[in-house]
């Protein structure tokens, strides 16, 4: 906030116990929740649970609190002497601190602001920091409702808990801790003045970072202490006198088994729709109760994890963190270990911490885990001062490359029975389910359904010729996988076959303008997408989300939609069945679940898998790639396409859903019967004619 802003927005503030009320600025309940001190400023949580009253975990952090008498009489002094010198004498607002202010301002000088530790209090609770006057005034309504409401003990309880002390310390239950390694009634003067000025700027005011800023802050916290006369110049002298020394570093918040990554990714989903909500009013309704099935959502991520952890001992790992050089150059086990667990902060159950030391592999010590493991073979993926981890059965692990994701949804509700966005979530906590990746083949779902409402014939005929367009300076070829090209193919064997050409084709002749609706209403773009005005659009260039893919399938059931007309939506149908008795998709349904349709996507450099579908009453998508966007690594002899890597994880997922009774209705439209391809005569390519492809003017040639 700038000096002037301060100034002004303190002068202002004034006036609020007067206007703010009447003109609707603040509710006056938002306040009275600040005058608790039980609740407020402290971190709160809520209980969630799954849709048969399981329990996944809790919504928010639990972070310790204090109360006023865990608060040394020196650190409150320290607070307000530096913070709020008349705190004891004013009702929220301080018109000393005010006028100084507006002094300083007719000098051109600023002097020192006005804003009280009530007010501050608000700006942390209720209002946050935006720059705006409304903001200044509801901030001092606050804080004269919360001085009406409230004792000076109570206020300065809630603030303790309510400001950020840096180094991981949301209120001050663990400052002193993580900046001294002691308790708070161990520390001296000047550390209780240090952490007390430390709330200015707690980064900007390590002393490890800038120990000259730190010691001149520190230092004008024990001035003002002496100027109001809380201690005597003696006292004063000696504190500015002694060494400031913190700790290395603070305490990892904690070092713990590593939750269920079903769980974990469980949680994740609440969290959507619980934006906004005060956590401690939801914990009082008694939690948060999802949509998701605790049955479902374990098998899923079981099924998941067990093809991921197969891909990921094809590929490098990453580290899961470094430890200093000069660390281990001293041999610091105290610099080491800290390092270690402030990179691993959850382990998985019976593992230990190794770090790569040049040809040597540290562990840590972990004794009540009994003998180290031998270990099976040193990958050669480590890298120098890395941070790993050992489990229980002697493999190294760091953070794994290859990740998927999984959404399942009941159609009959449209709400998410299974949400799960990666595995090993004690090494990466990123929800995957909605990642903007490449949906690949996937996305021609909804290009082939335009092309059906826009009046293709479902079994009629439609060229796979290669098509060349301008693209900028140059041309643009689209191709399909292998690069063949088939000649007339029905319709229906097109999107059987995932024809690249012929999605471009179709996406040329309707256009992408006529296309986009489709796309947009079925949720799987916002709306005013500028990218999907592209051709290539067609064969999945534009990311979208698992999540998005699941409910978009759900949203194409003839039964219930208005996406198309039924007509369309059934033809469409019935080519993702024909997907998956004899198209991309056949190899992982040949022994079953019967009665799924779907469409199968693997994206450029086969970078992402996909397969999404539905049943008569779920809809589904699947996705495995890379965090690191590469290549994904062959598996079992097998390139990565997604009838290889996600549609048999969709065919095992339906089958165990069906064996627990989550999902019971199959469909089975009616296949189109098979029609032959026709051969086109090949002849010599052709240049496309620039008259027709410069400009605005990209319509296709054929080459042949």
């Amino acid at each position: 906030m700038s000096d002037a802003f301060a100034v002004f927005g303190a002068l202002v503030a004034l006036s609020a116990p007067i206007v703010a009320g009447p003109v609707g600025f603040v509710e006056p309940e938002h306040a009275i929740v600040l005058g608790q001190s039980e609740r407020a400023g402290a971190s709160a949580s809520a209980p969630a649970f799954y849709a048969g009253g399981e329990e996944m975990g809790r919504l928010g952090v639990d972070n310790p609190t204090v109360t006023f008498e865990d608060l040394p009489e020196t650190f409150i002094k320290a607070l307000i002497a530096v913070e709020d010198t008349h705190f004891e004498q004013h009702m929220g607002v301080d018109p000393v601190g005010v006028t100084r202010a507006a002094a300083g301002l007719a000098r051109g000088q600023f002097v020192g602001g006005g804003s009280t530790l009530s007010q501050q209090l608000a700006k942390n609770v209720i209002t946050g920091a935006r720059q705006t006057i409304d903001r200044k005034i509801e901030e001092a309504y606050s804080a004269v409702v919360t001085e009406t409401l409230a004792d000076k003990e109570e206020i300065l309880e809630s603030y303790a808990n309510a400001v950020f002390f840096g180094r991981r310390s949301e209120g001050a239950a663990r400052a002193a801790q993580n900046w001294f390694d002691k308790e708070w009634d161990q520390l001296s003067l000047s550390e209780y003045a240090f952490l007390a000025g430390v709330l200015q700027a707690p980064s900007a005011l390590d002393p490890l970072r800038n120990r000259e800023r730190a010691v001149a802050r520190r230092d004008h916290v024990i001035r003002r202490m002496e100027a109001v006369g809380f201690i005597t110049p003696e006292e004063a002298g000696n504190a500015i006198a002694e060494p400031l020394e913190v700790s290395p570093g603070p305490r990892p918040v904690r070092s713990s088994i590593a939750i269920p990554d079903a769980d974990f990714w469980a949680l994740s989903e609440a969290r959507r729709f619980i934006v906004g909500e005060n956590l401690a009013d939801l914990a009082e309704r008694g939690g948060y109760v999802s949509t998701i099935r605790h049955d479902a959502q374990f098998m899923v991520q079981e099924v998941l994890a067990e093809q991921l952890g197969r891909l990921n001992g094809r590929v490098a790992h990453q580290p899961l963190g470094f430890v200093p050089a000069e660390a281990l150059a001293e041999n610091s086990q105290t610099r080491i270990w800290r390092a270690a667990r402030e990179a691993v902060s959850f382990m998985p159950e019976g593992a230990w911490r190794v770090v790569v030391d040049g040809n040597d592999l540290l562990i840590e010590d972990r004794p009540a885990l009994g003998e180290v493991p031998e270990i099976a073979n040193r990958p050669n993926w480590l890298r120098p001062r890395g941070v790993y981890v050992l489990k229980p059965d002697g493999s190294i692990m760091g953070r794994p490359n290859v990740q998927g994701a999984a959404v399942v949804i009941d159609t009959a509700t449209n709400e998410t029975i299974a949400s799960v966005g990666g595995y090993a979530t004690w090494a990466s906590q990123f929800d995957r389910t909605r990642a903007m990746r490449q949906p690949g083949s996937s996305i021609k779902t909804l290009i082939w359904l335009a092309a059906l409402e826009y009046g293709y014939n479902a079994e009629g005929y439609i060229s796979d010729e290669p098509l060349t367009f301008r693209d900028g300076d140059g041309w643009w070829t689209p191709r399909n996988y292998g690069r063949e090209t088939l000649g007339l193919v029905p319709f229906f064997t097109a999107f059987e076959r995932s024809l690249n050409v012929v999605a471009v084709r179709i996406a040329d002749f309707v256009g992408m303008e006529r296309i986009r609706p489709f796309l947009e209403d079925s949720q799987l773009y916002s709306f005013g997408e500028p990218r999907l005005s592209n051709l290539s659009t067609a064969i999945g260039a534009v990311e979208t989300t698992p999540a998005a893919m699941a409910m978009a399938m759900s949203l194409l059931d003839p039964r219930t939609s208005d996406l198309a007309s039924r007509s369309a939506l059934q033809e469409l149908e019935s080519m993702m069945a024909g997907v998956v008795v004899r198209g991309t998709a056949a190899g992982a349904f040949r022994d079953g679940p019967t009665g799924v349709v779907g469409k199968t996507g693997t994206s450029q450099d086969h970078r992402d898998t996909w397969f999404v579908g539905r049943t008569g009453d779920l809809a589904f998508a699947i996705w495995i790639g890379r965090d690191d966007d590469r290549t994904l690594p062959n598996l079992d002899g097998r390139r990565p396409t997604g009838g290889g890597f996600a549609a048999p994880l969709a065919a095992r997922i339906v089958t165990e859903l069906r064996a627990m009774g989550l999902s019971e209705e199959e469909l089975n439209p009616p296949l189109f019967p098979p029609k032959p391809i026709i051969p086109i005569q090949p002849v010599q390519p052709i240049e496309p004619d620039p008259r027709y492809s410069a400009g605005n003017d990209n319509r296709p040639f054929s080459v042949r």
